[in-house]
């Protein structure tokens, strides 16, 4: 599998597959939606620009949200294209497709809509690693044109491979969020190479009201009277684990988290989220290799403003499925469709 450079796409029309599934919201002073956290955004920036500067024309696309095949006003790409207007990528050669899922059959990966995107362009490039589903735009729309992958998408490929085949120990992988049936699968594989896995989250509940069997190395944590955080018991057992880890895995909230803002110089108001903020600069303290993926959890590292630092000195995936999914599998079924030729 290559990756996009120079002499693949000179004087070529690009097809760019980006990762733009990213909140949107209305705007506080007006009626228009705008991007919320743009952190997906960015990781493509690179591979945007080397396209811009080869390519004779570059042809972006991808998905919000799930419409299901309908025109949904609060999910157009129009505020993806005013956020790169503001980053200055306003000339001529960008054209940013309408989100691909208004048209069902984005996700039914119809060939006749995969060779009408094909139609567009003479060269694929997929920066596009958390949409990882298959598609017509990802899964089939690679085996129709020539193609390479993003440049994030390369960094997401060797990071997540060294995880998975070659970890540092001690390694601590930490489980939050939602869907243990999701999860499960993933808690097993990991404890095999990890050293301990700490589980938080709605997880616990799950985990306990359905009496499940877990790995031994698996430490599930207590939660607070209400059930919507970890424990501060848990919170300073872990913190051992945490300090001596020569690498952390992290993906999941470990409480419930909140839509509205906190101020982080007042933790004790910060109610159930307090216990993934603690675990959070624990991690930041450690001496480990950090990796962290998904949507929650870098919602919740951007709104405390830990999203920068957790940057400078770790890896931020931009996908949550599909980091949980690599780390098992080995690969994706966009990364087996790039793979042929």
């Amino acid at each position: 599998m290559q990756v996009v450079n120079p002499s693949l796409i000179a004087g070529k029309k690009v097809l760019l597959r980006l990762d733009i599934d990213v909140p949107i919201e209305l705007g506080v002073r007006s009626s228009e939606f705008v991007v919320k956290e743009d952190f997906k955004l960015k990781t493509g920036l690179p591979t945007v620009k080397l396209c811009l500067e080869n390519a004779s024309q570059v042809i972006a696309m991808g998905h919000i949200g799930r419409p299901g095949g309908k025109v949904v006003p609060g999910l157009s790409i129009e505020p993806i294209r005013k956020w790169f207007i503001e980053q200055g990528f306003s000339n001529n050669k960008l054209k940013i497709l309408e989100n691909l899922r208004f048209d069902i059959r984005e996700d039914k990966c119809d060939l006749g809509y995969a060779k009408e995107l094909a139609g567009m362009g003479d060269f694929f490039v997929s920066e596009a690693f958390a949409s990882y589903h298959p598609a017509s735009s990802t899964t089939i729309l690679p085996t129709l044109l020539p193609h390479a992958i993003g440049l994030r998408f390369a960094e997401e490929i060797e990071k997540l491979t060294e995880v998975k085949n070659n970890p540092k120990k001690p390694y601590v992988a930490v489980m939050g969020g939602i869907k243990v049936a999701d999860k499960l699968p993933v808690i097993e594989v990991l404890a095999k190479s990890a050293d301990v896995v700490l589980v938080g989250g709605k997880l616990v509940s799950e985990i306990r009201e359905q009496n499940l069997e877990l790995p031994k190395n698996t430490m599930v944590g207590m939660l607070n009277e209400d059930g919507f955080d970890i424990a501060p018991q848990t919170v300073e057992a872990w913190k051992g684990l945490i300090m001596k880890a020569k690498m952390i895995v992290w993906n999941g909230p470990l409480g419930r988290i909140q839509s509205s803002e906190f101020r982080v110089q007042n933790s004790e108001s910060m109610g159930s989220e307090k216990g993934t903020y603690e675990v959070a600069k624990m991690v930041l303290e450690s001496n480990a290799e950090i990796i962290v993926g998904g949507g929650d959890t870098i919602g919740f590292l951007g709104k405390m403003g830990l999203l920068d630092k957790f940057e400078q000195k770790g890896f931020i995936s931009t996908g949550g499925g599909a980091m949980l999914k690599f780390l098992v599998a080995g690969t994706l079924p966009t990364i087996e469709a790039l793979d042929k030729e």
